[in-house]
Formats: structure tokens, sequence, C-alpha cells
């Protein structure tokens, strides 16, 4: 079953150790620049991790003229495929892919290392299914508080 990173605005602090460690595991290098999880600004002091959904026939993978972009239980690049065109990058709905200092795609490959390291718990990795009935409890408890959806 396909998996992904869930990140907790309530819980992310916008510390951005998750982009450090990442950077650091997969390039021996502590450069955010270089991290397949980013932390973006949504809203004024809401931060939010963002990194690959592995979507189901991705679109990145289907716009990929040299098929550097393969899909199993997660979606992978192949670096040596790639050309760096960027069509990847234009073509993901949520912007977590990216182009390289080194000139090829990458994004998250699900190894977990920023979710053991967030600090506050933030990350997870999840199925859809989890997420689906995590927001049913959610409505379901504003509900029961008289709350609007």
């Amino acid at each position: 079953m396909k998996k992904f990173i869930y990140a907790d605005p309530l819980q992310c602090s916008g510390c951005r150790i998750c982009e450090i460690v990442c950077s650091f595991e997969k390039e021996k290098v502590y450069n955010p620049r270089k991290s397949r999880i980013r932390v973006v600004r949504t809203r004024e002091l809401i931060d939010l991790p963002i990194a690959c959904i592995h979507c189901y026939s991705p679109p990145c993978a289907r716009v990929c003229p040299v098929n550097a972009i393969e899909e199993d239980e997660v979606v992978k690049v192949i670096a040596e495929r790639c050309i760096g065109c960027g069509l990847c990058v234009e073509a993901c709905i949520i912007g977590a892919i990216d182009i390289h200092p080194d000139g090829y795609a990458y994004i998250c490959d699900l190894c977990g290392v920023c979710v053991e390291k967030c600090p506050n718990q933030a990350l997870k990795i999840v199925t859809p299914s989890q997420v689906s009935q995590r927001k049913q409890l959610e409505y379901l408890t504003r509900m029961l508080r008289g709350e609007s959806p």
C-alpha cells in the first residue's frame, strides 16, 4: 500500500531540522537546498513540511521524456537517466520535486530520518486510509462539540 509523509501543521514549529537531517542522510552535508523535504510558510506563523506524496500514476513520471521517474512502492528518480529538464517539477501537484544543484531531479524516498528526528513529532509515515480515518474522527469530534465543519 502507498505511504507518504504526513505533516501536522499544528505540531510543526518551523525548526527545519527535518531539512537538515535529510540533507545529511542523503548527501552527507548540512544543506537544506539538498534536502528531499522542504518547510514552507503557508500563512503567518504556520510552517508546513512538504515531501513527495507518492501519487498513484504520478504526473511527474508521466511527463518525464527519458523515463527517469519510476513508480513502485515509492516514486523514485533514476538520477543517471535524468536530464534535468524540470518538466517533473512543473507537473508535481504539491511542489515536492526539485532539481538538485548537480542537475537532476530528486524527491523524498521515505527513508524516515526526518520522522525520527522531528523534535515535535510533527511528521509521520502514513497510508491514505490512516489520514482518512483521522479526518473522519476530527470531523465527528467537531460535530459533537457543536462546531461547524
